[in-house]
């Protein structure tokens, strides 16, 4: 399983997809989440601030009906911590679709 064994199961979701991600998809992620389709040339080690994913707070909703959200300036991803990969995974891929031209304060 991805990630440190420690990680909870939301964070090994979220590893498993990205690792499924076509070139297309990991452009529009990183998109997403930097402002840019394109890492430095060294790769995530030289994204500059550093790219950060913390558990997005939902309750006392349940997390499913929640989307990922950023801020592009600092790099950060902020994930509901949901249910199943499938939840996640719907979730995840319609965010970096649909978010590439979305402007919302979170």
């Amino acid at each position: 399983a991805p990630g440190p064994p420690h990680a909870p199961p939301a964070y090994k979701f979220l590893i498993e997809v990205m690792s499924e991600l076509d070139p297309q998809q990991r452009r529009l992620f990183l998109s997403f989440v930097t402002g840019t389709p394109a890492l430095p040339l060294r790769g995530f080690a030289a994204l500059r601030p550093q790219l950060t994913v913390v558990r997005k707070d939902c309750h006392p909703q349940p997390a499913d009906k929640f989307m990922p959200s950023v801020m592009t300036c600092a790099n950060y991803l902020k994930m509901p911590p949901y249910s199943s990969k499938a939840a996640l995974k719907e979730k995840f891929l319609l965010a970096i679709r649909e978010g590439q031209s979305a402007f919302l304060l979170s």
